[in-house]
């Protein structure tokens, strides 16, 4: 013999899930706004940085050749010194001069090397002082953004696990649906409870399929064996795409709006309110989660309606 089986601990679980998903983005998007804080200074002083950085590069460009001028004649020097003097007084003569010649550049050489390199070192200590700071905003960036990043993860994984136990709700759900109501085993395939939340494409309508039909089906049924009188939810359409959508909003366009206003320097990030989507997000979320609870609230409640009514039910 058949039977229905229970399944609200799967709902519930469910939403207790839902609520540290809430309370993990409400701390993820917390992380979010102190990395931004970091990274709008960051960004700020990023053209101060390179100009820094290039005026330092424009100065040292000079000491390439000034130091191979000095390598050349203190080479050149060397060679002459090594010479013998010739014998011949001119040509003696000749050689003196040459190399008094030599001492005289390389000391000029010497001296506009010192000059290229003083200049060097007044630009060096001039960039450390804008480099350290900045190096420092940079590490504290990379340090807030890493931390928003794990807080992301561990509410991803809440989210799947919240998803596992909303499919193995549903999934009952539809097997329940299959016992009272043989007509069901032409409608949706249980196994969809599952695969459509994973499947790229289907997952964009096929949880919300699954469930409607869940929804709808299991009132008609309460009602076509006068287990209960009326329906309370006379906006069921409206709720569960109220439902859905809000779900895309939340886990879709919200993500890449952040996304874009907090990670990339185009014109969301300059013209939009970075703690105006901060909250319009946690909105979404709770709008989105709440409106989640309720609708299993209601799933939760028909199961066991359906479940202690179980007799009147032809379970052969």
């Amino acid at each position: 013999m058949k039977k229905i089986t229970p399944n609200a601990s799967l709902g519930k679980s469910a939403m207790l899930v839902n609520v540290l998903i809430l309370g993990m983005f409400v701390i993820s998007i917390v992380c979010l706004l102190n990395f931004d804080k970091v990274n709008i200074k960051l960004i700020h002083e990023t053209p101060g940085y390179e100009m820094a950085f290039s005026e330092l590069r424009e100065v040292e460009k000079p000491r390439r050749q000034a130091q191979a001028d000095v390598d050349y004649y203190a080479y050149k020097l060397d060679t002459l010194k090594q010479r013998e003097i010739s014998t011949d007084k001119k040509k003696a003569k000749e050689q003196i001069e040459e190399v008094e010649r030599t001492i005289h550049t390389l000391a000029a050489k010497e001296v506009e090397l010192a000059h290229v390199d003083s200049v060097i070192s007044v630009q060096t200590i001039l960039f450390e002082a804008i480099q350290v700071p900045f190096d420092d905003l940079t590490k504290q960036a990379q340090s807030k953004k890493t931390t928003f990043k794990v807080m992301l993860w561990i509410m991803i994984l809440f989210f799947v696990g919240k998803v596992l136990f909303f499919a193995s709700w549903t999934y009952k759900s539809l097997l329940n649906l299959r016992i009272t109501s043989p007509w069901m085993t032409k409608s949706i395939s249980p196994f969809w409870a599952y695969l459509g939340w994973f499947i790229p494409g289907y997952n964009f309508i096929k949880p919300y399929m699954v469930y409607a039909e869940i929804y709808n089906e299991t009132t008609y049924i309460l009602l076509d064996k006068n287990i209960i009188q009326e329906d309370k939810d006379t906006n069921s359409d409206f709720n569960l795409g109220l439902w859905w959508g809000l779900l895309i909003m939340s886990a879709l366009v919200m993500p890449y709006i952040i996304s874009a206003t907090f990670f990339n320097e185009g014109p969301m990030f300059y013209k939009l309110s970075h703690t105006g989507v901060a909250v319009t997000a946690i909105i979404f979320w709770v709008f989105y989660l709440v409106q989640e609870c309720v609708l299993i609230l209601r799933g939760v409640k028909m199961n066991q309606i359906l479940f202690e009514n179980h007799p009147k039910f032809d379970l052969q």
